[in-house]
């Protein structure tokens, strides 16, 4: 079964590939389950580089980013700028697809966004419109 985070939960483990030196976010519970590298796609052993500032509070919840993309009004924004960072397509629902047609986990298009600082505080932004 594939790794799925619960709603309230964070990604704040930073990674490094030791072959392309790409960094990245990943849940804690990920630690030890095989995570390949966004940049590369290498299965190497990541190392682990430290934390986030979870303090920054410019983290949006795995499950805040799943009801951004569900509610009809905070979709048709959100949805636009996830294919364009990401270079996926959405298939409708909660579903991604990459250019080759393969589906992108939920899960994963969220680490990669919260693991980009630029796309993390957009996110956030959007959130933040709704939730005041």
């Amino acid at each position: 079964m594939p790794f799925q985070p619960l709603p309230q939960d964070q990604p704040h483990i930073i990674l490094g590939c030791p072959d392309c030196h790409t960094s990245w976010v990943v849940y804690e519970q990920q630690i030890g389950l095989p995570v390949p590298c966004p940049g590369c796609g290498s299965a190497a052993r990541p190392t682990r580089l430290g934390y986030t500032d979870a303090g920054s509070g410019r983290q949006v919840s795995f499950g805040s980013f799943r009801r951004l993309l569900e509610q009809p009004d905070t979709a048709q924004r959100v949805i636009p700028m996830v294919e364009h960072w990401l270079n996926v397509r959405h298939e409708g629902g909660l579903q991604f697809v990459d250019g080759a047609g393969q589906p992108v986990p939920l899960a994963e298009v969220h680490f990669r966004i919260q693991g980009h600082a630029q796309w993390q505080g957009e996110l956030y932004n959007q959130y933040m419109n709704v939730a005041r």
